[in-house]
């Protein structure tokens, strides 16, 4: 992929130079609290996580998360990209956005981009959103990318989160309502 630039972001591929970033990002307590804890808590455990997550998907689905980074000055801000899941048909976007840089509207921004790439870069038809009932923040990006929610899935992980979707495609996941 080559790098895709916004008004303010760089979206690149994730390397497993990114690890202190990454590691930083997976422990901020707004991560934990809205995504989920990843147990990653040395670099190492970083590295490994970006080669088995991210660096993996690459290789497997052509897409997977992106490491964000502010343009001018290019201080890393977050992640956003593709996640493709056993238990969904489709590709789902998701972000995280590091907590010194929450409110200026960024996630949505990269998700944007993320999703004009899909369509147009990747010819993907479908992309949906998945997010924990609680996560608001999540819930109004989502909604700003023109998802709407519909009912709820359960992942592989148990957790049961809200489905969004374009509700101007068919509908293609089963969910519960």
């Amino acid at each position: 992929m080559q790098p895709l630039i916004t008004e303010r972001l760089t979206i690149r591929e994730l390397t497993p130079e990114d690890a202190p970033f990454y590691l930083k990002l997976l422990n901020e307590q707004p991560f934990i609290d809205g995504i989920h804890d990843k147990g990653v808590r040395s670099l190492e455990q970083a590295r490994q996580h970006l080669a088995d997550g991210p660096i993996a998907s690459y290789r497997v689905h052509g897409f997977g998360m992106y490491h964000l980074s502010l343009t001018r000055g290019g201080a890393p801000v977050g992640i956003a990209g593709l996640i493709k899941r056993e238990e969904l048909p489709w590709p789902d976007i998701g972000y995280a956005i590091s907590e010194a840089y929450f409110g200026l509207g960024l996630a949505t921004e990269a998700c944007r981009a993320v999703m004009s790439y899909a369509r147009e870069g990747l010819g993907l038809p479908v992309v949906v959103g998945v997010v924990s009932e609680h996560n608001l923040a999540s819930r109004r990006v989502l909604q700003k990318l023109g998802l709407e929610a519909d009912g709820s899935v359960e992942l592989n992980s148990g957790e049961r989160v809200v489905l969004y979707r374009n509700p101007s495609q068919p509908r293609q996941i089963p969910s519960d309502r």
